[in-house]
């Protein structure tokens, strides 16, 4: 087993190996018959990143509206409660994305 950087119990550097293993795999190159994907293939996947993203600013929108006559400390906390929302429905377009749509063969 490799030598495990200072800090880090061989345990635990075996287990960050082992994890980071599946990302490896997924940058080695593609056999050849898979070849090129499609201008629809991407497309699709394009379309659906850019769903999440509107949907992400559609849903802070919405909260924004939805509070506007409420009282002023629930009011604000969720609207700082949106930003996370939204940011979050950001990064699962963006998993589906590149797990779907760049990371296949």
């Amino acid at each position: 087993m490799p030598f495990a950087p200072p800090g880090l119990s061989r345990p635990l550097f075996a287990v960050a190996l082992y994890l980071a293993s599946p990302l490896a795999m997924a940058m080695t190159q593609c056999p050849q018959e898979f070849g090129e994907k499609s201008t629809a293939f991407w497309l699709l996947g394009w379309a659906i990143f850019a769903l999440f993203v509107i949907g992400g600013v559609v849903l802070m929108l919405l909260i924004f509206r939805a509070t506007r006559h409420a009282q002023r400390r629930p009011r604000w906390l969720l609207r700082i409660a949106s930003i996370p929302a939204m940011l979050a429905l950001w990064m699962l377009g963006f998993g589906i994305f590149l797990s779907q749509f760049v990371l296949v063969c």
